[in-house]
């Protein structure tokens, strides 16, 4: 697990879900057990964006890279910070370190309703590259599969 703000208070797995609860519209896709299991995962890597106080969290990033290929998991930001670009500033943040350790491609699973948050990724670069059905639960709804390529790599690789 990843702090780079050594300064502010690693969060707890309660606050990273009850922030991810508030920010996503049909409430936190994980649920308390698996930000607790992920935290505890060597391979997981998180991301914390603070407010003006440095001790209010208001969004987080999570993702798992393993060797050139990283998969972002969650992307979090408390309403009323939303539009602020705050989540594009830890997707950069992100696509930075997954660049800077040899990373050549991020995954992404995105609701199919979730407009908002597919019209950012698409601005990023990321593509549409598939389709996973009922992928999400309370609704069921399908997924996009998004990838972004980085490292220099060329669109037709």
């Amino acid at each position: 697990m990843t702090n780079e703000q050594a300064d502010q208070t690693i969060p707890t797995p309660q606050m990273l879900w009850s922030l991810a609860d508030q920010s996503y519209p049909f409430g936190s896709p994980w649920n308390l057990q698996q930000f607790q299991q992920d935290l505890q995962n060597s391979n997981s890597r998180y991301l914390f964006r603070y407010g003006k106080t440095n001790q209010e969290l208001i969004g987080f990033l999570c993702f798992q890279q393993v060797l050139d290929e990283a998969e972002l998991f969650n992307v979090a930001v408390l309403p009323a910070y939303q539009g602020q670009g705050l989540a594009k500033e830890l997707l950069k943040r992100m696509e930075t370190i997954v660049e800077q350790t040899d990373g050549r491609r991020i995954y992404l699973e995105v609701r199919v309703s979730n407009l908002q948050a597919q019209a950012l990724y698409l601005r990023m670069g990321y593509t549409v590259i598939g389709r996973r059905k009922k992928y999400y639960s309370h609704p069921e709804e399908d997924a996009l599969i998004m990838e972004k390529k980085v490292g220099g790599q060329k669109s037709n690789e």
